[in-house]
């Protein structure tokens, strides 16, 4: 029985740790006005830069998939 607790703890723990937090976004404009989405990596350098438009359009296509 001690060996099946054990293995209960161990899946509970990476069930938490495997728990994403969403990436902060900041907000910048380009050269041409246009708005930006730049996410940032855990050192705080850029990891990805996107047009506003985009990323927006993406997330609602994320969101209705339920309707």
């Amino acid at each position: 029985m001690a060996k099946k607790a054990k293995k209960k703890a161990k899946q509970k723990a990476k069930k938490k740790s495997s728990s994403k937090k969403k990436a902060r976004r900041t907000v910048l404009y380009s050269s041409k006005g246009k708005k930006l989405y730049a996410v940032r990596d855990k050192g705080g350098k850029f990891k990805d830069i996107q047009q506003y438009s985009r990323a927006h359009a993406m997330d609602i296509k994320r969101k209705s998939k339920d309707e």
